[in-house]
């Protein structure tokens, strides 16, 4: 046989039965316990945190101390006669690189040789003056002619003449000197600047 149970009833229904103060107080001394526990745990972090800080920033203090002790110690190793050194050191390469550019102009005026200057010395002649010298100095970056003339003005012709030369070209003389040896006839000296080229 069937029977009906009617699970509506308010009988059969759980009851809720309300809290006493015993459940309560049991209730804030778990909660009290557990944020002891927490905050324990969160001081001992902090705590140690703290700690770690302190020791690192001890281990800093000694590298920063280290540094500073090294840095005398390199500073007092580079004495004044390691600078003299080095100094002397910089002195003989630049002697030593001029050395160089004074032989490779040395050696561009051999391999050019002193004929073009002769030969335009020769095709730019003019009547009533001649040569007796011809000096060529600092391979033949200074040139000084020396000769004789009957009339002064044949010199800046002749100057003028040789600067339409291939040699000449741009040459400079910065020196000039005339002088009467005897009646009717002067001698010059025409002299390039030091270092011309």
């Amino acid at each position: 046989m069937k029977q009906q149970v009617n699970l509506l009833s308010d009988d059969l229904l759980p009851r809720r039965e309300p809290l006493g103060l015993g459940h309560l107080l049991a209730a804030w001394a778990f909660l009290g316990v557990v944020l002891a526990l927490f905050s324990g745990w969160q001081g001992i972090g902090i705590w140690r945190m703290a700690s770690q800080l302190t020791e690192t920033r001890a281990q800093w203090e000694l590298i920063d101390a280290s540094n500073e002790q090294l840095k005398q110690e390199n500073e007092s190793r580079t004495d004044s006669g390691l600078r003299h050194e080095v100094e002397a050191l910089r002195t003989a390469r630049a002697e030593q690189q001029q050395l160089v550019l004074l032989l490779k102009d040395y050696q561009s005026d051999q391999a050019n040789g002193f004929s073009g200057y002769l030969n335009d010395l020769a095709d730019h002649q003019v009547k009533g003056m001649w040569l007796s010298q011809i000096r060529f100095d600092q391979g033949g970056r200074r040139i000084q002619l020396k000769g004789l003339t009957t009339d002064p003005r044949h010199v800046p012709q002749f100057l003028v003449a040789l600067s339409e030369g291939h040699s000449f070209n741009g040459h400079r003389f910065d020196g000039f000197a005339l002088q009467e040896i005897e009646t009717g006839l002067l001698e010059f000296v025409i002299n390039g600047p030091e270092g011309d080229g």
